[in-house]
């Protein structure tokens, strides 16, 4: 009996806190990383905006490093010579989202765009895995196990990839083609908290598009497809996650720096447009898409309560159509302005209506102390929530600097809406309303 007792001690020493049916305390050592952000005039009204990312792994430092003093390099080649608007300048921006699965994958998406005149005119990308521990760069054939996996990844691709842009139709022979098995195996790939995401430009299927295209696929959804390996680092049960939402943008400067923010700390969101500012933030919407954030709902005109009687589906198509025009996607989720969700439900918006669990500060549509509000948060947060900021609010951006990494101290992930509920394995129901990923009812706000 005493042996018995003496191994159940050891295993659950050396067994990892999710295997306990508990959360971290504090991010995995390999799970690690920062991003540091430098801002360089080029003359002439340009500028360059990059990251310099900095893991565990010197070597994977290393090569990373390399590939975006390239992406740096060409994308500065594409700049032109003198801005359209010199008020506002033409920019490239040149980051890694970081993406992080189990205790030792880490992926990182790493994009170059370049915006003018309020239109995104270039856009570069790579995208690529690796053990953390060894240094070794992952290809999908670590990830899918077996033919169906394979099978199951084409019919997604295929299915997701010609539902962009709307309206249009992609190449037929293009399309066969990008979701072959062979074109998959060398296809660009992450592995987020809840998805394999492979990754794709656009005008690789429709002609003079400048932004990518993203295929998520459930890990649920690959159940018995993948390797050894793979499920074991896509059990991500020992994460506390959170969702960051940000309601009422576009704004122009603020959500560019918010973007870049969130992504220097390792950050998902979900942005909840308005779509009367789709317009004046056309470039905008493209850096976010393009980077892995998530693109939502927040109606066209911000109406409250029943000024939203009678055209809750002409509001919800006309953002779709605009949305899409310029990204490629339609919002599958919304937020209703105000958090009163029953104007939505009785005329059947058909989509998830995502409300908040808690709600960051502000004063007059300002973040008075953005680092203390960020200590706030980060130290109320709870596993599950969605919490409501907005772009629109001066300091937000600010804010974004410090709450990502304060939240990782704890043990968070901060993901997307979507990327929340796929990993708690809660479905999103349309006409149906949620305040968090969590099984316990709550409608309050912290």
């Amino acid at each position: 009996m005493k042996k018995t007792i003496a191994l159940f001690i050891a295993l659950c020493v050396l067994l990892p806190a999710c295997a306990l049916g508990e959360k971290y305390e504090a991010l995995p050592p390999l799970q690690r990383m920062t991003q540091a952000l430098t801002h360089t005039r080029l003359g002439g009204g340009l500028y360059m905006d990059a990251a310099a990312l900095v893991t565990a792994h010197e070597g994977v430092n290393a090569e990373m490093a390399a590939l975006m003093t390239d992406m740096a390099e060409r994308g500065q080649a594409a700049l032109p010579s003198r801005p359209d608007n010199p008020q506002e300048g033409s920019g490239l921006m040149v980051g890694s989202t970081v993406y992080r699965t189990g205790e030792k994958w880490m992926s990182f998406l790493t994009v170059a765009n370049v915006i003018d005149a309020r239109r995104q005119i270039h856009v570069d990308f790579d995208a690529r895995a690796y053990d953390m521990e060894t240094g070794a760069r992952l290809s999908l054939a670590d990830v899918i196990a077996d033919e169906a996996g394979w099978q199951q990844l084409s019919e997604e691709a295929r299915a997701q990839l010609s539902a962009y842009y709307p309206g249009e139709e992609a190449d037929p022979e293009r399309l066969a083609a990008l979701c072959s098995r062979e074109m998959l195996a060398d296809a660009g790939f992450t592995l987020s908290v809840a998805f394999l995401q492979l990754h794709f430009r656009a005008d690789a299927l429709y002609p003079d598009k400048q932004t990518l295209m993203h295929v998520r696929v459930p890990y649920a959804a690959l159940a018995g497809h993948l390797t050894a390996a793979a499920a074991v680092q896509t059990d991500n049960s020992g994460y506390k996650l959170v969702a960051l939402t940000y309601d009422d943008g576009p704004v122009r400067l603020r959500t560019q720096a918010l973007l870049s923010n969130l992504r220097a700390g390792g950050a998902g969101a979900t942005f909840f447009i308005v779509g009367s500012r789709i317009v004046i933030g056309r470039d905008l919407l493209c850096y976010a898409q393009d980077t892995g954030f998530s693109l939502a709902s927040h109606t066209y005109d911000h109406r409250y309560k029943w000024q939203n009687s009678g055209i809750v589906v002409s509001s919800r198509d006309r953002l779709n159509a605009e949305l899409s025009a310029v990204t490629g996607t339609k919002a599958r989720i919304m937020r209703a302005p105000g958090g009163d969700e029953r104007v939505f439900i009785e005329e059947q918006v058909g989509m998830p209506l995502i409300h908040w669990s808690l709600v960051s500060h502000s004063d007059g549509g300002l973040v008075p102390n953005p680092h203390g509000e960020a200590r706030r948060l980060a130290a109320i947060c709870q596993d599950g929530d969605i919490v409501l900021l907005h772009d629109l609010y001066g300091g937000t951006e600010e804010m974004a600097a410090f709450l990502p990494q304060l939240l990782a101290e704890r043990g968070f992930l901060c993901v997307t809406v979507e990327e929340l509920f796929a990993a708690r394995g809660i479905p999103l129901e349309p006409d149906t309303v949620y305040y968090h990923a969590r099984e316990e009812k709550e409608t309050g706000d912290r």
